[in-house]
């Protein structure tokens, strides 16, 4: 696949290093304020339940919930893309704003039953559920994208590859021109501003931060739209 980005999909990454962001802030309001899971950056549910097999008192309701979710959410976006990929329609901002929609609902959920303060604990489980389902729609999604190196939700392969870009000698690996390794770096970047993003929101109670990660969100896709009718796309480009 050719790394260099057409004009199109050098909108989208700058609209995936948003996103990217704004995972990683979901997951810092998740995990620090709704209880010891992850709704992105799923790798760590998966650790969480390995952890609670051998030790007891290891939480693992929490993070088998969210692993759960994502699943369903992946699913779910994986057969209304290939529909309407199947049917001609556009469908990267459709898919994008029903993403935004389900965080609101969890952040208006959550501040509606309990202000700034931590929810109860049946609203904190269907809120870490819609986050994550929210997050595995999401992931599914880029994969439909295309974009190289802008997974948005997760990070290893990302990082190894940015590093065996940057370091000096032989590897089986190849070096990817400036653009690519700029896009993996954006993603490690936009992860770790989106943790510090999402722990200052906390500030403001787990609801309200979620409103205002919601909103970001919501923002990023409507400049993305205007910046697509201002100059559309080629007819070729992938993503729609």
């Amino acid at each position: 696949m050719n790394s260099e980005p057409t004009p199109k999909q050098g909108r989208i990454a700058v609209v995936l290093f948003a996103l990217t962001v704004t995972a990683g802030s979901i997951d810092a309001i998740t995990f620090l304020g709704l209880g010891h899971a992850f709704a992105a950056l799923t790798t760590g549910n998966v650790l969480f339940l390995g952890f609670g097999t051998v030790r007891a008192g290891t939480p693992v309701a929490r993070p088998a919930e969210a692993l759960a979710a994502f699943a369903v959410g992946a699913a779910a976006a994986h057969l209304v893309v290939t529909g309407l990929v199947r049917r001609g329609r556009r469908w990267f901002v459709r898919a994008v704003t029903a993403e935004s929609v389900t965080v609101l609902l969890a952040g208006l959920l959550v501040a509606g039953a309990s202000g700034r303060h931590t929810p109860s604990e049946p609203v904190t489980a269907v809120a870490v559920a819609l986050l994550a389902a929210a997050m595995g729609w999401r992931s599914r999604v880029m994969v439909q994208a295309r974009i190289p190196d802008m997974p948005t939700t997760v990070l290893q392969m990302t990082l190894v590859k940015l590093l065996a870009d940057l370091l000096p000698g032989r590897s089986a690996v190849p070096r990817e021109p400036l653009p690519a390794q700029v896009r993996r770096a954006g993603t490690v970047f936009g992860v770790f501003v989106g943790g510090i993003v999402g722990a200052l929101l906390l500030r403001l109670g787990p609801g309200p931060a979620l409103v205002c990660v919601a909103g970001l969100s919501g923002c990023v896709t409507a400049l993305y739209v205007r910046a697509r009718r201002r100059r559309p796309p080629p007819e070729s480009a992938r993503v729609r």
